[in-house]
């Protein structure tokens, strides 16, 4: 005896299989979320990008997570770091280029130095 499946059972199948994978809703932000995101800092992002695929050891650590070492459901663990990398390389070229493109120079005091003079500015080196 086999089964027989009708348009509306098809239909039904295919609508039952589509409900497991539920869309997320986006929210609007508001002008208060917009000045809060645009105040983080260049660290601050550096560390969300380095966490943005893998999470951290607390995430990894429950059952969900240690099954999806095991079996892949939201990729592998190397293809998870891979991604992060790629994207902690972007974010780092995307700053590099900002800080050349800026006007002013960037400034860092000097290290202690326990001498009062440099060569440049003594009469007998002889720079080549």
């Amino acid at each position: 005896m086999s089964i027989k499946f009708t348009k509306l059972g098809s239909i039904l199948l295919i609508t039952a299989i589509s409900s497991l994978f539920g869309l997320e809703a986006q929210a609007q932000t508001t002008p208060e979320e917009e000045e809060q995101i645009q105040t983080i800092s260049t660290a601050e992002v550096f560390e969300k990008a380095f966490f943005k695929h893998t999470g951290n050891a607390f995430q990894n650590d429950t059952i969900i997570g240690q099954m999806n070492t095991i079996f892949g459901f939201n990729l592998f663990p190397e293809k998870q770091i891979s991604l992060d990398g790629k994207l902690v390389h972007m974010l780092y070229q995307d700053v590099m280029k900002k800080q050349a493109e800026s006007a002013a120079p960037i400034k860092s005091r000097d290290l202690a130095n326990p001498y009062n003079t440099s060569l440049q500015e003594n009469p007998d080196y002889i720079g080549y």
